[in-house]
């Protein structure tokens, strides 16, 4: 009968050498609880349908935030720069075309919000000029100064040459393709159609 073979022992060093496999064979390859799939189901069970929503939930989830008084967001993936504040008056910057049109049809178009950003930042634009005219100083020179509503004296002098014309309807859409006018203005005409019905459509219950 042979003799049993006496354990060897296992220097400290040693068991910490292979500890870090002994954790590797430990740990599951497919957690029972996947973090993402928690917080997805937790969404999920937040989102309401939409008939058990309010009417101006309901309108929030067509029109978006604008409606109940939330800022403007950009329309493009690119950020717009930070607005600035020209004799009292805030100034946004100016927009960005945005690069993220599905061409499908959306409720809020990115071209239609692109035409909105720059009827506003026009809009802006303007009224700064004509306070900065009471108030005195200077525009920014690398904030698109509107040279030709500006008086001398409030114009950058490194920007003088640089022609601003009169602007006309068309300009509030920029160097944006007429293609893209052209959808984005259908699609206003499509919306402004569908809510005239469904005006109609409560007026006359």
């Amino acid at each position: 009968m042979s003799r049993p073979v006496p354990a060897r022992a296992v220097s400290r060093a040693m068991r910490q050498r292979f500890m870090f496999y002994d954790l590797v064979m430990k740990t599951p390859t497919h957690p029972h609880h996947p973090s993402d799939l928690q917080v997805i189901e937790h969404q999920v069970g937040k989102e309401k349908s939409f008939s058990e929503m309010t009417p101006l939930e309901r309108m929030e989830k067509v029109f978006g935030g604008r409606i109940r008084g939330d800022d403007r967001q950009a329309s493009s993936r690119v950020s717009r720069s930070q607005p600035r504040v020209i004799a009292g008056v805030t100034v946004p910057a100016k927009p960005v075309e945005p690069d993220n049109c599905c061409m499908s049809g959306c409720i809020n178009c990115v071209w239609e919000l692109f035409n909105e950003d720059v009827k506003e930042w026009k809009e802006k634009r303007s009224e700064a000029a004509k306070a900065i005219k009471k108030t005195g100083g200077v525009w920014p020179a690398d904030f698109h100064p509107p040279l030709k509503e500006l008086a001398p004296e409030n114009r950058p002098k490194d920007v003088e040459d640089v022609e601003d014309g009169v602007e006309t309807k068309d300009d509030a859409w920029g160097g944006v393709p007429v293609a893209m006018r052209v959808f984005a203005e259908t699609e206003r005409k499509i919306k402004a159609r569908a809510a005239a019905r469904r005006a109609a459509q409560e007026a006359a219950r």
